[in-house]
């Protein structure tokens, strides 16, 4: 049982920094997990400093990052004054206190670096089989970004603005006319409420010449980069899309990536990210889980055609204009003669490719198969499969096909033929988001523009990483397997034991020179 009395506050006491922080302290994994990532070229820079007082080390202010991130404190100025009231941390720093202006500059300055870092951290897992390497879920999160709705702006948006400014602008004008010529009070406010108005309206034509000369559907102002995401049913955000793949095997993040767009072209260039990022060659096999958002006919066919197998959610297409029995989906297509068989066994041919377009590029394609007219006439299904339409005109029953048509229905098959795989989707990409965003309460960024916000991920899935891969080991269990690693490297560049940063590393690790 501990003390129960109280210590005199003013007693001298004989207590080392070691004492204080117990054998078990995530800190003590940090510490050794920073000797470890160091002796590798990592790219970290804390400037050039010719005169004045030293830099900091860089296992210094990467130890606060790290610490910080996983004690679920990120701000600058709340890690500085952490470094002066937290034990632990005076441990790990060696009870130096940088302030918040240095803790702050080598964040920003270091985005390779602490890239660099989490890959670092990624290959130690990969040495110890942490990885699958067969099965990765992909999703994406949206995160709040440093950018309120009213300072993100559309050209509907910006146009309802200019057409609020042009009508109380001429409301004013017309109480001028009716007000006395002599300078009243209420003469002088109205001048002044022109101007102001006047002022706005150049702002507005500003930002919508801004947002046509960037092709742009919408422009920030505080965050450049943060875009207005949908969350769920009609709620919208604005913030970034943070994808990320997640390895079946242990839950491990493999790959990440700081978006501003929506889910639908994420799904193959996220795939390959992963198979690079693990070490994959191009013909080994990968499995990739995915949400309903990432179904798009494109990248599913990319991806089947570069040896990834997809299991996306299908999106149903319902025709409810039609009988159950009288759907698309009911029309039986032949691969080798191209053509669809209807419900009644009648024969629908090709007749041509068709293109969409949007702004004069083309969206999407497809082959259009028909019947004549004469022979749907005929049918019993007659008045429940033509619409009006096709009627007046004197059409048959026509049934579209995508260009990928082939890799959607693949997709569909598999899903159906893998269901329980699939149902695992949600236990393993949605276990990190988890933990980053309810348990830790990370669900906005700190820093503005993409490049800034994917620093701070590369800090919060290394942390994620740390945080499961001690559950997974345990404390101990990391410890040790981190002093192996230190020392097969120190092996492996065949450093002189008797050289002095190898030594003092040796001991802190227990382990003898010999």
């Amino acid at each position: 049982m501990k003390r129960m009395e109280l210590v005199d506050r003013s007693q001298i006491r004989m207590m080392s920094l070691d004492d204080m922080v117990s054998t078990d302290s995530t800190v003590r994994v940090i510490d050794l997990f920073l000797d470890y990532a160091l002796d590798h070229e990592l790219g970290f820079k804390i400037g050039n400093q010719a005169t004045g007082r030293p830099t900091y080390p860089v296992k210094t202010l990467l130890g606060i990052y790290v610490y910080g991130y996983l004690n679920r404190i990120r701000s600058s100025r709340q890690l500085a004054k952490a470094c002066q009231t937290n034990v632990e941390l005076w441990w790990l720093l060696g009870y130096q206190m940088p302030c918040f202006k240095t803790i702050a500059n080598f964040r920003k300055v270091n985005k390779k670096g602490f890239r660099n870092l989490f890959k670092c951290f990624r290959k130690f897992c990969d040495g110890l089989k942490l990885y699958g390497k067969s099965t990765v879920a992909i999703d994406g999160s949206k995160f709040r970004a440093q950018n309120s709705k009213k300072k993100n702006y559309n050209e509907k948006k910006i146009n309802r603005h200019l057409e609020y400014i042009d009508k109380k602008t001429e409301e004013y004008l017309k109480e001028l006319e009716v007000q006395d010529k002599e300078e009243t009070q209420e003469n002088c406010e109205s001048h002044e409420r022109l101007k102001e108005l006047a002022e706005r309206r150049v702002k507005y034509n500003d930002l919508k010449e801004e947002l046509l000369k960037s092709e742009e559907l919408q422009i920030s102002t505080t965050d450049p980069d943060a875009r207005a995401l949908p969350l769920h049913m009609n709620i919208v955000e604005v913030g970034y899309n943070v994808q990320s793949s997640v390895d079946d095997k242990n839950n491990l993040v493999a790959e990440y990536e700081v978006t501003h767009e929506k889910d639908d072209n994420a799904l193959a260039p996220m795939a390959y990210k992963t198979k690079a990022a693990l070490g994959m060659k191009e013909d080994d096999k990968l499995t990739v889980l995915a949400d309903k958002g990432y179904h798009k006919g494109e990248q599913l066919l990319e991806c089947q055609l570069n040896g990834i197998d997809t299991l996306v959610a299908p999106k149903e297409y319902v025709d409810k204009t039609k009988p159950e029995h009288l759907r698309k989906e009911k029309f039986v297509y032949d691969k080798e003669s191209d053509t669809y068989t209807c419900p009644n066994g009648q024969i629908l041919k090709k007749q041509k490719r068709y293109h969409r377009r949007k702004k004069g590029k083309i969206i999407s394609s497809f082959d259009r198969y028909t019947i004549r007219y004469s022979v749907c006439i005929g049918c019993p299904y007659f008045e429940d499969c033509i619409s009006p339409a096709k009627k007046k005109q004197s059409q048959g029953r026509c049934i579209d096909r995508f260009e990928y048509q082939d890799a959607i229905d693949r997709n569909k098959e598999e899903v159906t033929a893998r269901k329980e795989e699939y149902r695992r989707r949600q236990a393993i990409v949605e276990h990190p988001f988890g933990t980053i965003k309810r348990q830790w309460g990370y669900n906005y960024t700190l820093l503005k523009t993409i490049p800034k916000v994917q620093t701070e991920f590369s800090i919060i899935f290394l942390c994620y990483n740390i945080r499961r891969v001690m559950s997974i080991l345990g404390i101990e269990g990391i410890k040790e397997a981190l002093k192996v690693g230190i020392i097969n490297l120190f092996r492996s560049i065949a450093i002189v034991i008797s050289h002095t940063t190898p030594i003092i590393i040796l001991r802190r690790l227990n382990v003898s020179a010999s």
